[in-house]
């Protein structure tokens, strides 16, 4: 995923988490809001609670992959904060990715049909 599709600073984090509407799933919580650019923006979290650096970077990779995916099905703009929640360590990666793409779904960003391929 290219760096200019990334939530990089806290100030657009925070304006997500307090005018965004969020979702939950069994590892995953997304919280997103329509935005102003032209392309949805990404923003991932994972709590210090999660594990270390090694732990927590690597579950980031994993949701950046999973996201990365399903990115050319995204339709509008959004600001999208997928939060990582304890169950995530155990996720296959499949599991994550349909997690990732019901959230999507349900979000209104991504189509029908962007988890066959």
């Amino acid at each position: 995923m290219k760096r200019c599709y990334s939530l990089k600073r806290n100030k657009e984090f925070r304006r997500v988490y307090h005018y965004g509407k969020s979702l939950k799933s069994r590892s995953l919580v997304l919280v997103y809001t329509k935005s102003a650019h032209e392309f949805t923006r990404f923003g991932f979290s994972v709590s210090k609670k999660l594990g270390n650096s090694v732990v927590r970077n690597r579950v980031r990779r994993r949701l950046r992959e999973a996201v990365r995916l399903q990115q050319q099905d995204i339709a509008g703009s959004y600001n999208i904060v997928f939060i990582a929640r304890a169950p995530i360590l155990t996720e296959s990666f499949d599991a994550l990715r349909a997690q990732v793409h019901s959230l999507l779904h349900r979000a209104g960003a991504a189509g029908p049909k962007a988890g066959n391929q």
